[in-house]
């Protein structure tokens, strides 16, 4: 890795937030250097650290979504309740260029930290809010999860079953706040850019209703232009170019060959069935007249080879294709390490461990080396000690419970 500094090595984040999509952010940002102050409250840390037992998710050796979403911060575990911790809090973001938060805005006029009482303790703050629902509304004071407010209000949810009386699914952990932390990575970045031009901070928000809506966009969009949807009461029949395959080793191929006339030879090609052209039913309207015909034609051919023959007939021939990844796939997944989406990260207890890169790069701007995210108070006496504090005040403040380390 080059010498130089990173790209956002002189920002301080205050990560004042939970679970993932307000955090996630900072995570971003501390790929490329950013000091990340992540704020927990004593004894029990940030819920995120619960989140796989509370939910029977399958446990392991280390809480795999806690080192996913709190690699490379501090740890500064604060009791925000107390006055004490209010005072530390002020001045942190004294000394701090972005402020993060997604606690539901009653908890934050409790705690003392809305925007009218941050912002004002330093005007080249950036403070990035997130939330369930947006900043007004009915609903802006609702608690809310990826789950409900991302995935299922939007109607994610709803149109990936196959049909309107097929059960709906859940969304897998963070799959709605992966992107939202994305959008609002966004915003913070593009806050500091008017910084650059005028010198003032300012406030910036998204929510995680308003990332699916975006993700759920093409849909939602031609119902506000009074598109008529099918009748969703039986799975709508695919086209064998647009369906799934089993091959001989027991994977699944999905087939996605929208310009099928340009498609469709190079496939016959890349099988060496050059006699699918040739067929009468398979020339022109025969492709759609005869659909069950083609499909089990392609179904014998991909039952024929196992996954390492289907890349090698398929991976050069122009026809879109993708395997359904499963996600032990990854780690041996040569396309995943050759883009770096997978990089070696440093934890001293799990030698060899790889994490999820931040899914954009910048050319000629390194990002470092992913470090384990921290235990609960890791760096609470480091980060007070910054700010002035002697260790009988770190003591003290620890016993009467304002920190922990």
């Amino acid at each position: 890795m080059s010498e130089e500094k990173l790209l956002l090595e002189d920002i301080r984040i205050i990560d004042a937030a939970s679970f993932i999509a307000g955090p996630a952010a900072a995570t971003i940002m501390s790929d490329y250097g950013a000091e990340v102050i992540k704020i927990e409250p004593p004894i029990v840390g940030d819920s995120l650290r619960w989140l796989i037992s509370r939910s029977k998710m399958p446990e392991g050796p280390e809480n795999y979504c806690w080192q996913l979403t709190s690699r490379n911060k501090k740890s500064l575990s604060l009791n925000l309740k107390k006055k004490e911790a209010n005072k530390i809090l002020i001045d942190l973001v004294k000394t701090a260029d972005v402020f993060i938060t997604n606690m539901p805005f009653p908890i934050r006029e409790r705690l003392n930290i809305t925007a009218e009482d941050i912002m004002p303790l330093n005007e080249r703050l950036i403070y990035a809010s997130m939330s369930g629902y947006g900043e007004v509304g009915p609903d802006a004071n609702r608690t809310a999860y990826d789950s409900l407010a991302w995935w299922a209000r939007t109607g994610l949810m709803d149109f990936v079953r196959p049909s309107s009386v097929s059960p709906p699914a859940w969304s897998t952990p963070g799959m709605g706040d992966h992107p939202t932390a994305t959008a609002l990575f966004s915003a913070i970045m593009t806050a500091l850019y008017r910084r650059e031009k005028t010198g003032k901070g300012t406030e910036v928000s998204t929510s995680l209703m308003a990332n699916g809506a975006w993700s759920n966009g093409c849909f939602i969009q031609g119902a506000l232009m009074d598109v008529e949807f099918a009748d969703r009461t039986s799975p709508p029949p695919k086209h064998p170019f647009g369906d799934i395959y089993s091959t001989l080793d027991g994977r699944e191929v999905a087939l996605a060959m929208v310009d099928a006339t340009k498609e469709w030879p190079k496939l016959a090609e890349a099988f060496n069935r050059g006699d699918w052209l040739i067929q009468e039913e398979f020339i022109g309207e025969g492709l759609v007249n005869n659909q069950e015909e083609l499909r089990r034609e392609l179904s014998e051919e991909f039952k024929k080879r196992n996954t390492e023959e289907v890349n090698e007939s398929l991976r050069g021939s122009g026809v879109t294709y993708g395997f359904i990844g499963r996600i032990t796939d990854c780690l041996n997944d040569d396309q995943f390490l050759e883009t770096e989406t997978l990089v070696p990260m440093k934890h001293e207890r799990m030698p060899g461990l790889y994490t999820i890169n931040s899914p954009f790069r910048i050319k000629d701007e390194e990002k470092k080396q992913p470090y384990r995210a921290p235990e609960l108070g890791e760096h609470s006496k480091e980060i007070l000690s910054s700010l002035g504090m002697d260790e009988d005040k770190i003591n003290k403040l620890k016993e009467n419970g304002v920190i922990e380390f």
